[in-house]
């Protein structure tokens, strides 16, 4: 009977361990009665642009389906259709392969690593944040410096660094926690601690800032909570063991993607705001990511030197999700990655089309290309670009004589930025 007794006793014991290990698992820190009406607005917008992403992605297969989708499996003559596609495949690698350095420039009176580099929507200018604190405004076309940041607005290492869809906000944060949206409004000490990555959600009213205090935390610039410099915090989000480094809005604009030191990805639902999925394959902490334009794929960039490439459709909330692809594609730390995204605001989309009607032969602008290629960075001083139809490297560029921290890709694929510990930033062409 003791023993009887003692196996209950154990058995007891056990249930109210696992029992307050899965509550310890799932915290949920409750937002101000301001944050429904904001779910509401992210679902309204995700829906609809969802609905726009899908549209256009069937459109795109039909395009490209002929009356006789079966002709490669019966006769094993590949399509019209299909030898179109290789060709602009072929096209797109051979004009990517081509890719050398344009320009590079050092802006005076920097005098530390440029930390983050981000190109407008309407590639017009070139925003580059130092660890010196300056933000400089750059003209596309040739490096020069169009408009710095007045002194004061940053004293510390810039490392978040992103432009609203109308290019006429800028919002970054600092090594001491210091967030700005210039010319609207500041928000001092945002986070307790080093702020890693600024977002711009596609609504443009919302930001979501991640930190080295181990949250990331929603904020909603219509909701000022009194003075100019005092903004409401609608969400404050936990969830992992080490500091947040990056962290990614989905293109729909409904989910959150964010990536830590613990090397964990986490996939959040903004309209709920729970964690649907984890991810815990990198040996190392998570430093860049990225989705791809088609919604469902995205990719991981880690110290453990790999890239990996997921497919949201084929993964659950639970530890035995596995990577699609994982490539070794640099030798050290990786700290940025990029898919490209083409026509990222309405007037370049418009403009394409003229060049397109103007040019038939040139295949960068073409739809078919949207989020085809990918580039990545890394300690080890490569700027490498990829297909993604494959996963093979194309290029690696090299020019920067130290790490490269940052890059970025313009919306019609025609230049990519780099930017560097030497100082530098590289324009590629």
């Amino acid at each position: 009977m003791e023993v009887d007794k003692l196996d209950h006793e154990i058995r007891v014991k056990e249930q109210e361990e696992e029992e307050e290990e899965e509550e310890e698992e799932v915290f949920y820190t409750p937002g101000p009665k301001e944050l429904y009406d904001v779910r509401l607005e992210v679902l309204n917008y995700s829906l609809k642009q969802s609905a726009i992403r899908l549209q256009k992605l069937r459109q795109l297969k039909q395009s490209t389906t002929t009356t006789t989708p079966t002709t490669t499996l019966t006769t094993g003559i590949p399509s019209q259709d299909e030898i179109n596609i290789l060709k602009s495949r072929r096209q797109l690698n051979s004009n990517l392969s081509k890719y050398e350095i344009y320009g590079s420039q050092f802006i005076p009176g920097t005098t530390r690593t440029i930390s983050n580099i981000k190109i407008s929507n309407n590639d017009k200018y070139i925003a580059c944040g130092s660890w010196d604190g300056s933000i400089n405004l750059l003209n596309s076309q040739d490096l020069s410096i169009f408009k710095k940041t007045p002194s004061g607005f940053h004293n510390e290492k810039i490392s978040g660094l992103s432009w609203n869809n109308n290019d006429n906000q800028l919002v970054s944060g600092d090594q001491n926690g210091l967030l700005l949206s210039s010319p609207i409004v500041s928000i001092k000490q945002a986070h307790n601690d080093r702020i890693t990555k600024t977002l711009f959600h596609p609504i443009n009213n919302l930001i979501i800032s991640t930190s080295f205090d181990q949250t990331w935390k929603l904020w909603d610039l219509n909701k000022l909570s009194g003075q100019r410099d005092d903004l409401q915090c609608l969400v404050e989000q936990e969830g992992h063991s080490k500091p947040i480094f990056t962290g990614e809005i989905h293109p729909d604009g409904g989910l959150f993607m964010s990536g830590g030191l613990d090397g964990i990805v986490h996939i959040w639902d903004l309209r709920s705001g729970r964690s649907i999925v984890t991810l815990q394959k990198h040996m190392a902490g998570v430093y860049c990511l990225d989705w791809s334009p088609n919604g469902y794929q995205f990719v991981t960039g880690s110290g453990d030197c790999s890239l990996k490439i997921w497919d949201l459709r084929k993964l659950e909330n639970n530890n035995s999700n596995n990577e699609l692809y994982s490539i070794p594609a640099h030798t050290k730390l990786i700290t940025d990655v990029k898919f490209y995204h083409q026509s990222r605001d309405i007037m370049q989309k418009q403009q394409q089309q003229q060049d397109q009607q103007q040019d038939q032969d040139h295949l960068l602008g073409s739809e078919f290309n949207d989020g085809k290629f990918l580039v990545s960075c890394s300690y080890d001083g490569d700027v490498n670009i990829w297909s993604s139809d494959n996963w093979i490297k194309i290029k690696s560029l090299r020019g920067h004589t130290d790490k490269v921290m940052s890059c970025d890709i313009n919306s019609t694929g025609k230049w990519i930025v780099s930017s560097g510990w030497d100082r530098s930033i590289k324009l590629w062409k």
